[in-house]
C-alpha cells in the first residue's frame, strides 16, 4: 500500500533514469546478437560444416539467436513501461499535491500522514472562534482528509498495475527459444497487461472461481483504468461480447436483490466499470455531426485500425443480440443483458449511442411482436425493452437525441426513427402467464427513455435542468413538429401514453411562442405555413391548430402536466402585456385578444378532460389548481425580443391576478354537468386575462373599475369564446 508520505517523497525522476538504463541494455544486446550471428551462428549455416553435429549447432545457435532477439523487445518493453509509470505517476502525484493545497487554502494544517485539522495558528481571532464553536468542523477536517486519501488511493491503484504489468513483461511468453527465456512478446503499454489481467479476472468470475482477494484486485484494475482505451479495448477484445454479457449477467445477480435493491457493492463496482470500459472502448473522433455513422469519413475511420475494435464490437454486439441468455421459460435476450449493463453508466459516445440505437431498431424490424415483452416470472433486475434504454442514455445528451430523432437529418443522418417509435413499433407489454389463455397489458413505465430522449432532442436540454425557454435549432423543431404529427396520424395524441405527457408539456412548453401565434388564430403567416419557417430571421415552427389541441388533450390527462403548460402560456401572455404601450391601439388590443384566444383553447381542452372523467374530475381540478399555484418561476425563462419584459417586476404584478377566486371558480366548472350548454360556461381563462389586463392597468396608474380598464377587459371575451369552442369543436363530435 502506497502511502501519503511515500507519494509526497518519491523521486519520480529515478524511472526515467531506470528507463533509459533498459534501453542501453537494450544496445548492448543488439551489439551482443550481431557479434553471435556473424561469429557463431554463421559457421553451421555455411557448407563447410555437414552432419549431425552441424545440425544441432544450428538449432541451437538459432535457438540462441531468437532469445538475444528477444531479450531485447523484453528490454525496451520495460523501458517503455517505466516511462508508461512515470507519466502516470506524475499526474497523479500532482493530484495529491493539488488536494493539499486546497484543502490548505481552507484553512487545514496537513499532517505528514495526510491527516486534515483546522489550522488555529492561521486563522484570525474571529477564524478561530468560528471554527471552536462549529459542530459541523470534525466533519470538514474528515472531507478534506478523505480527498487527499483518494488521490493516494489513485497513485496506490497506479503502482498495483505498474507490478503488473512489470511482472507478466518478464515472462516468457512467445512460445519460442528456451523454455522460461526472454518475453520476445513483450508489450510497452501498462494498460494491455492491466487488460489483459481483468480479461482473466472476468473469465474466472463467470466460472465461479474469483476469490475475495482476485474480486479485490478487478476492482483496483476497473478503477485505475475508467478512461483507459488500451486497457478497455484489450479487456473487451479478450472477453468478446458473447462472455461481456456472461459476465454482466453474473455481476447483476452477486449485485442485486430479488427487488432490484443493490445486495453487494464490490460486484455492483465492477459491474459499472465494466459499462464505462464499453464506454471508453466504443469513443469514436469528432462528433456524430463531423463523422456522422455511414458517411464517408465515418466509414474510413471504421476501416483503419483506429476503428477496427469499434468494428468487430458492434457487429459482434449485433450477432448475440437476440440469443437467448435467460431459462427456457423465461427468455432473456443478449441486447436486454447488454443494455441491463449499459444503464450503469451515461456518458457514451455519441456515434455510438446513434449505432446501437439504429441496430435495434433494424433488428426489431425483422422479428415478431412481442419480442421485448415481459413475462411474469421474468428478473425484473433486468431491463425488457433495450431500445427505450438506450434512448433514455441518449437523453443525457441532447445532441445526440436530436440526431436520432430529427426524421431530416443531413446525409446518412437522415432517418425514419420517430415515425418508427410513434406510429409503427409494437411496444413492449407485461404479459400475465397464469390459466388460460395470456393476457397483455400496457407496460406503466414504457416509453420513459423515450420521452426523455424527445424531450431532449426537441428542446435541446437534458430533461430535469433549468434553462432558456424559446430558441431552438431547426433540427429540434423538426423533432417537436414530427412528433406532434406522428401522434396525431397513430392515434395517439388525445390517448398520450403516460410516459409522454410530462414530456410533451416540456416541450409545448418551450415552443410557447410560437403555440400562442397558433391558438391565437389571428396570425396568417402562422396559418399559412405547416412546419418550419423563417420570419426576420428567426425560426418558426407552426403545427396545424387542431393536431395541437389534440396533444393538448393528451397532456391533459396529467393535471401537472397540463398547469406546466398553462402556466407557461399565461406567463408568456403576461410578458407580451407588459410591453404594450399605454395607449389603446392595435398594439394593446391585438395581445389582449390573443391571449383571450389562447386561454380559451385551454379552457375547452379543460372542459373536455371533466367531462370525459366524470367520476375523477373535482380531483383532476384539484391536483390542476394546486400544481398552478406552486409554479412562479417559468416567466423568466423565456428568451424574447422583449427580454427586460420578461424578466422586470411589471410581469410579476401582471401575472400576480386572483388566483384564489379563480380556482374557486375552475372548481366550481369542474361541479357542472357534461353538456354542451355547461361547456360554454368554461370561462375561467378569460377571468384570467381580465386580471392579467387590470393588473396592467394598475401599473400604468389606472384603476381596476376605471372606464380605461373597463374597455381593455371587454376587448378579449369573443376571442375567448372562440378559442374555447374551436378547441372543444377539435375534440368532442358531439360539441
Amino acid at each position: 500500500m502506497v502511502t501519503y508520505r511515500q507519494v509526497m517523497d518519491t523521486d519520480l525522476a529515478k524511472l526515467t533514469d531506470a528507463a533509459q538504463a533498459w534501453d542501453d541494455m537494450a544496445d548492448q544486446l543488439q551489439k551482443l546478437e550481431t557479434t553471435y550471428q556473424t561469429k557463431v551462428q554463421k559457421i553451421s549455416s555455411g557448407t563447410s560444416w555437414k552432419g549431425v553435429s552441424a545440425n544441432s549447432h544450428f538449432n541451437v545457435a538459432a535457438q540462441t539467436r531468437h532469445e538475444f532477439d528477444a531479450a531485447q523487445v523484453e528490454a525496451r518493453a520495460v523501458a517503455d513501461l517505466l516511462r508508461d509509470a512515470h507519466g502516470q505517476f506524475v499526474r497523479l502525484v500532482a493530484a495529491v499535491k493539488d488536494a493539499v493545497k486546497q484543502a490548505q487554502q481552507a484553512g487545514m494544517k496537513v499532517d505528514a500522514d495526510g491527516r486534515c485539522t483546522y489550522d488555529y495558528a492561521k486563522a484570525t481571532k474571529k477564524e478561530a472562534y468560528d471554527a471552536q464553536h462549529d459542530p459541523n468542523l470534525p466533519e470538514t477536517e474528515r472531507s478534506w482528509t478523505r480527498m487527499i486519501a483518494q488521490a493516494v488511493q489513485a497513485v496506490d491503484d497506479a503502482d498495483f498495475g505498474v507490478k503488473l504489468a512489470l511482472r507478466e513483461a518478464v515472462k516468457d511468453t512467445d512460445g519460442k527459444g528456451d523454455l522460461n527465456g526472454f518475453n520476445g512478446a513483450a508489450q510497452g503499454d501498462v494498460e494491455v497487461y492491466e487488460g489483459r489481467r481483468a480479461t482473466d479476472l472476468g473469465e474466472k468470475l463467470i466460472d465461479g472461481k474469483l476469490s475475495p482477494a482476485e474480486l479485490k484486485e478487478m476492482q483496483i484494475l476497473m478503477r485505475n483504468n475508467a478512461h483507459s482505451k488500451p486497457f478497455s479495448q484489450t479487456f473487451l477484445s479478450g472477453l468478446g461480447p458473447g462472455d461481456a454479457i456472461k459476465l454482466s449477467d453474473k455481476l447483476v445477480g452477486l449485485s442485486y436483490n430479488r427487488d432490484g435493491s443493490v445486495s453487494n457493492t464490490e460486484y455492483l463496482s465492477v459491474e459499472q466499470g465494466l459499462a464505462h470500459s464499453v464506454a471508453t472502448a466504443t469513443t469514436v473522433p469528432g462528433t456524430l455531426k463531423e463523422r456522422p455513422p455511414g458517411s464517408p469519413q465515418f466509414n474510413a475511420w471504421l476501416n483503419s485500425p483506429d476503428g477496427k475494435f469499434f468494428r468487430e464490437w458492434t457487429e459482434g454486439i449485433r450477432q448475440v443480440g437476440f440469443e437467448k441468455y435467460g431459462s427456457k421459460q423465461v427468455p432473456r435476450y443478449g441486447y436486454q443483458s447488454y443494455l441491463t449493463m449499459l444503464r450503469n453508466y451515461d456518458k457514451f459516445d455519441d456515434q455510438y449511442l446513434y449505432t446501437l440505437g439504429d441496430d435495434i431498431i433494424k433488428a426489431e424490424k425483422g422479428k415478431p411482436t412481442g419480442v421485448w415483452d415481459e413475462w411474469t416470472g421474468a428478473d425484473p433486475k433486468f431491463v425488457n425493452d433495450p431500445l427505450d434504454t438506450v434512448l433514455g442514455l441518449m437523453s443525457k445528451d441532447p445532441d445526440t437525441a436530436t440526431a436520432f430523432l430529427d426524421p431530416e437529418g443531413k446525409g446518412s443522418l437522415k432517418n425514419d426513427h420517430l415515425t418508427y417509435l410513434i406510429e409503427q413499433r409494437d411496444w413492449p407489454k407485461n404479459v400475465l402467464n397464469s390459466v388460460g389463455p395470456p393476457q397483455s397489458m400496457d407496460d406503466m413505465f414504457g416509453k420513459m427513455g423515450f420521452g426523455a430522449a424527445l424531450e431532449s432532442a426537441a428542446t435541446g436540454h437534458v430533461p430535469g435542468t433549468d434553462y432558456p425557454l424559446g430558441k431552438h435549432t431547426e433540427d429540434q423543431a423538426r423533432v417537436m413538429y414530427q412528433a406532434i404529427e406522428s401522434l396525431n396520424k397513430a392515434g395517439a395524441a388525445e390517448n398520450l401514453d403516460p410516459m409522454l405527457r410530462q414530456p410533451m408539456a416540456n416541450i409545448l412548453a418551450d415552443y410557447t411562442p410560437d403555440l400562442h401565434q397558433t391558438l391565437a388564430r389571428d396570425n396568417t403567416l402562422y396559418r399559412e405555413h405547416n412546419g418550419l419557417w423563417n420570419e426576420n430571421g428567426e425560426l418558426r415552427v407552426s403545427v396545424p391548430e387542431e393536431h395541437l389541441v389534440k396533444v393538448m388533450r393528451g397532456v391533459a390527462n396529467d393535471p401537472n402536466a397540463f398547469a406546466d403548460l398553462y402556466n407557461a402560456q399565461r406567463h408568456y401572455a403576461a410578458g407580451t402585456f407588459a410591453g404594450m404601450p399605454e395607449k389603446v391601439s392595435e398594439h394593446t388590443r391585438v395581445p389582449i385578444q390573443e391571449a383571450s384566444s389562447v386561454l380559451g383553447m385551454y379552457d375547452g381542452v379543460r372542459a373536455d378532460v371533466l367531462f370525459d372523467n366524470r367520476d375523477k374530475k373535482i380531483q383532476w381540478e384539484r391536483d390542476f389548481n394546486n400544481a398552478l399555484t406552486s409554479v412562479t418561476s417559468i416567466g423568466p425563462k423565456f428568451v424574447s425580443n422583449n427580454a427586460a419584459a420578461f424578466g422586470s417586476e411589471i410581469l410579476y404584478r401582471i401575472i400576480r391576478s386572483e388566483s384564489h377566486g379563480i380556482m374557486w371558480d375552475r372548481i366550481k366548472e369542474a361541479n357542472l354537468d357534461a353538456s354542451v350548454a355547461n361547456a360554454k360556461q368554461f370561462t375561467a381563462g378569460q377571468k384570467e386575462v381580465d386580471s392579467m389586463v387590470a393588473n396592467w392597468a394598475e401599473t400604468h396608474g389606472h384603476a381596476k373599475d376605471s372606464d380605461y380598464t373597463k374597455d381593455l377587459v371587454g376587448i378579449g371575451q369573443t376571442k375567448h369564446a372562440e378559442g374555447r369552442n374551436q378547441a372543444l369543436i377539435h375534440l368532442r363530435a358531439d360539441y
